[in-house]
């Protein structure tokens, strides 16, 4: 990763934390309903003070970071797709290909002014032709590094793997504290208090709304996890289908 995109990575994870802590002050402050300010920021109806120590707090900036990681790599998949358009290899239907057109094919790539997988499978390619003059060693050279790419894809979605994982244990964790808040409550009143029941029951419901939140944040960055990672690994196979059509079987050995 070079410096623009290490620094374009870096802003974006930072808006997305800004606008976490944007959204929880806001959901503080609108006056929502009681039971979903409870569900969305375990805001108290009593209080105005925004809470702090919510596990939803936590929960919605996990969220947001893992939508800033979905966001960079729908933006690098975006750029890479626009490679297809270039034109960096011969595309009728009789053109055939000499180690000689490969300085042409490297300037096409250059000129492009692109490295995403296109652009690195063309180059591979046409380097390992133009040193080798053998189709099948560059038909193993694009193999091998569509298996690299793809695991390097794959790679891209751990942070987003770990954080569709860290969603849900902070709502747990927050179910466990509303027990305990709910069980302390218990503990401190009398069995015979009218009141004993609905204050188990409030506390309980908060610990129950935690976890809640959690799996509906979890199952929709999982989703949009899925539908990004679909899109990157299909980019992949056009890609070396490109290749294939039109560089591979149009190179002629000596």
């Amino acid at each position: 990763m070079n410096n623009d995109a290490k620094q374009m990575k870096l802003t974006v994870i930072t808006v997305a934390v800004v606008a976490a802590v944007l959204v929880i002050v806001l959901l503080n402050v609108l006056p929502l309903p009681p039971k979903m300010a409870r569900f969305l920021v375990d805001k108290d109806e009593t209080t105005h003070a925004v809470n702090l120590w919510a596990a939803q707090n936590a929960m919605w900036i996990a969220f947001f970071w893992g939508l800033a990681e979905l966001f960079l790599r729908h933006v690098s998949t975006a750029r890479q797709e626009e490679e297809l358009s270039l034109h960096y290899l011969p595309e009728d239907a009789s053109s055939v290909l000499i180690m000689t057109d490969m300085p042409k094919i490297h300037q096409m790539v250059r000129q492009g002014g692109r490295s995403g997988m296109l652009a690195e499978l063309v180059r591979l390619i046409s380097s390992q032709f133009q040193s080798t003059g053998s189709v099948s060693m560059c038909n193993d050279i694009m193999n091998t590094s569509i298996e690299l790419k793809q695991h390097e894809i794959d790679l891209h979605y751990n942070v987003v793997r770990y954080i569709s994982w860290l969603i849900p244990s902070l709502g747990f964790i927050g179910t466990v504290y509303g027990i305990l808040q709910a069980l302390d409550i218990a503990a401190t009143m009398k069995p015979d208090d009218p009141q004993l029941l609905p204050s188990v029951v409030s506390g309980l419901s908060v610990a129950f709304w935690t976890t809640l939140l959690a799996l509906l944040m979890s199952c929709c960055l999982m989703l949009m996890t899925h539908l990004v990672q679909t899109r990157e690994e299909r980019l992949l196979n056009r890609s070396s289908r490109y290749c294939v059509n039109n560089l591979i079987n149009r190179l002629l050995e000596r």
